[in-house]
């Protein structure tokens, strides 16, 4: 059964994600309008498909180094599910390069905790969301988790208040920099997309509201199930335990924020929601349950397509 096999990270199980990747990646392309095939096409896509590998390489890292989950490979498995559950993600090259740069990011502020070279990682993770927010305004909300970690990491100090905010605003300077020597700002000032939408009437769709009332789902009774036995008895767990769910409150806000609502807004669930459902399934006892909420998540990046 599906959570047998993915029950831990040998290769031939990451090897398996990757292929699901492809396939949901081929599906996506195949689904759209298609462009004219050339070797351009197949080159772009190729190296888009590296970049989505790249993202789930880091993500496997950060997890594995900070001990968010188990051995085991359902994070990625979900991760991928997801993908294929919002496919407009595949064409939003924006929203890619911003969720690898705060992944980047989440690993600094993740690994917080161990209270090694604290003040370089504040540094290094507000530099990333920097250059998030460079390409995606809306980035700029997780600069919060930063001033969290600090506070659940016991790091309070002035001087760890302060150097997030150095951080966050060097890559914006240096890029203000560059536009004012080439006499370019506008360039600059248009890089910075601040508007909001608030009508979620594209949310009625079954293509939307059939996935969104499933994740809601899981997350709500990942978090009620998981969250007592975790803060209770889980020593090492408890404090990223609580940074996931401000992360994933953050996450929602970005979401709430998105000037465009077309799906690709929902990459920057896929970190948190990846590794709070896996922290549930691993909670959970009966294989029963684990393979019918692995099933599902597979059957609803298959449904999509057809609605």
């Amino acid at each position: 059964m599906i959570a047998n096999f993915f029950n831990n990270s040998k290769p031939i199980k990451i090897f398996s994600i990757t292929i699901l990747l492809f396939f949901m990646y081929m599906v996506a392309i195949f689904n759209r309008q298609p462009e004219v095939f050339s070797i351009a096409f197949i080159f772009k896509n190729l190296a888009l498909f590296f970049l989505y590998n790249l993202y789930f390489i880091i993500l496997k890292f950060i997890i594995e180094k900070n001990k968010l989950t188990k051995d085991n490979t359902f994070a990625l498995f979900i991760a991928v599910t997801v993908l294929g559950i919002f496919p407009e993600v595949f064409f939003s090259y924006s929203i890619l390069f911003s969720n690898i740069l705060l992944l980047l990011s989440f690993r600094k502020i993740y690994s917080l905790r161990s209270g090694i070279n604290t003040k370089l990682k504040l540094f290094d993770a507000s530099f990333w969301i920097g250059i998030s927010t460079i390409i995606y305004f809306w980035s700029i909300l997780y600069l919060l988790l930063i001033f969290i970690a600090i506070v659940i990491y016991n790091k309070l100090n002035y001087k760890n208040l302060f150097i997030p905010l150095i951080g966050f605003t060097t890559p914006i300077f240096i890029y203000f920099s560059y536009s004012f020597y080439f006499d370019n700002l506008e360039i600059f000032y248009n890089s910075f997309d601040y508007s909001v939408n608030f009508s979620f009437l594209i949310y009625n769709s079954f293509k939307f509201l059939i996935p969104i009332t499933f994740l809601i789902t899981i997350l709500l009774w990942a978090i009620a199930i998981a969250t007592p036995k975790i803060i209770l008895v889980s020593n090492y767990l408890k404090f990223s335990w609580i940074l996931l769910l401000n992360h994933l409150i953050i996450t929602v806000l970005v979401i709430i924020m998105a000037p465009i609502k077309n799906g690709t807004e929902f990459f920057y669930l896929i970190f948190p929601l990846a590794i709070l459902v896996t922290n549930f399934l691993q909670k959970t006892k009966s294989k029963t349950f684990k393979n019918l909420i692995l099933y599902l998540f597979l059957m609803l990046a298959v449904i999509v397509n057809f609605l």
